[in-house]
């Protein structure tokens, strides 16, 4: 009804912006409840199969919800795939024996199998639009913000991983805010010690975001940058993602920005997807070799950023994953949270530019009298440079140092 309702065009009124508008005017509803049946109401209608399965109450409503969201979000290439009669028996299939969440998060997988290049763009328009921003008020100070899902994740674990539990004297959410300080708390204090917060407090292992990557994903990921290093522009073939834990999918890019700065830690599992042997962990900066690249870079190394050191990332400049990079410190770089994304979601070569020895050239200093940090420039795969210091490549008889 609600279907053929918006296609007569009668019910949308002066001062109505949509559809949605004037069916939450008629009906008394909030414009995202409205949404949410006109959501629901297509997908009913393009999908007979699972209209069916609804009318017999083999998909509960919460299910046909999800599927409602992820058509209404989808290409139409996928959107003409889970809309076919084999799309539609897979996901009546599935949520027939999956929890509401659970059934969500197959439904993104199975999207982002059809098409890798689709959770690409999601990813990169939710860091779009990520904010935060705290507010002093005389009652208090405000948080308010918004952050894409792996580092939504990331920022959970961290608060999680604090340990303060609600009780008697304090709500779940006065907790968790009180986990928030805290992990600021110990961020000022690493950085009063010395600056270099990745190597405090290392006795123990840190907790981390995990990160399923199928063999086939591993191997299309390789197979894509190795395309890209030979000038071309491949579009992603068809291959699971990788996941979290829980089962939620994880863009390319952030994937080759994990293999690059993380713990890598080998599961091997049967066919049916049991654990059966756990690696060791390896691959990872140790706190002398960080001391080591800060103290050459002093900051994020991308022109013009200068984040403290405190809060980079040491990226490998030959990939220790694509390239086989070795984890030195010649081969280290400095990037902040930002710009070790950006460097692996471009795909960019970096080159330092070394000053030649003290006898040949007096060390450049700043003004506490410490020799200037390194320099670099980063170019694109076609060779245009994306960032690079304000002097010319090469001037001065500084020689380059460079990623493949």
């Amino acid at each position: 009804m609600l279907v053929a309702e918006r296609a007569a065009g009668t019910s949308v009124g002066p001062g109505d912006r949509s559809f949605e508008a004037a069916r939450a005017r008629r009906a008394r509803l909030g414009l995202g409840e409205a949404s949410r049946q006109v959501r629901q109401a297509d997908a009913l209608v393009t999908m007979p199969v699972v209209a069916a399965a609804v009318r017999s109450g083999g998909l509960p409503l919460e299910h046909l919800d999800a599927v409602a969201r992820t058509t209404a979000r989808a290409s139409l290439a996928v959107a003409e795939r889970l809309s076919s009669p084999e799309g539609q028996a897979a996901v009546v299939r599935m949520a027939a024996s999956q929890s509401a969440p659970e059934f969500a998060r197959s439904l993104a997988h199975m999207v982002a199998t059809m098409e890798p290049a689709a959770l690409e763009r999601g990813h990169e328009a939710q860091r779009r639009e990520r904010f935060f921003v705290l507010t002093d008020r005389p009652d208090g100070t405000f948080v308010r913000g918004r952050l894409d899902r792996m580092a939504g994740e990331a920022l959970r674990l961290a608060v999680e991983a604090v340990g303060e539990v609600p009780g008697p004297d304090r709500s779940p959410e006065q907790a968790a805010a009180d986990a928030l300080v805290a992990l600021a708390e110990r961020a000022l204090a690493a950085g009063r010690v010395g600056g270099d917060v990745a190597a405090v407090s290392g006795v123990s292992a840190r907790p981390h975001v995990s990160l399923v990557v199928p063999a086939e994903t591993l191997a299309e990921l390789r197979a894509h940058h190795a395309a890209r290093a030979a000038g071309d522009e491949p579009a992603w073939t068809s291959v699971p993602p990788s996941s979290t834990e829980d089962g939620s999918p994880v863009p390319m890019s952030v994937l080759a920005r994990a293999l690059c700065d993380c713990e890598v830690t080998r599961i091997a599992v049967t066919a049916e997807g049991t654990p059966t042997d756990l690696g060791r962990t390896r691959r990872v900066y140790t706190g002398a070799q960080r001391r080591a690249v800060v103290l050459r870079d002093r900051h994020c190394a991308w022109n013009g950023c200068g984040k403290p050191a405190r809060w980079g990332e040491v990226h490998h400049m030959r990939w220790w994953d694509r390239d086989g990079g070795r984890t030195s410190v010649s081969n280290g770089v400095l990037l902040c949270v930002y710009h070790h994304h950006e460097v692996h979601r471009m795909d960019l070569t970096i080159e330092r530019h070394v000053a030649p020895p003290r006898r040949e050239r007096p060390v450049r200093s700043d003004v506490l009298g410490m020799p200037t940090a390194a320099r670099y420039t980063f170019r694109s795969r076609s060779g245009r440079v994306v960032s690079a210091p304000p002097q010319a490549v090469g001037d001065q008889g500084e020689h380059v140092w460079s990623s493949p």
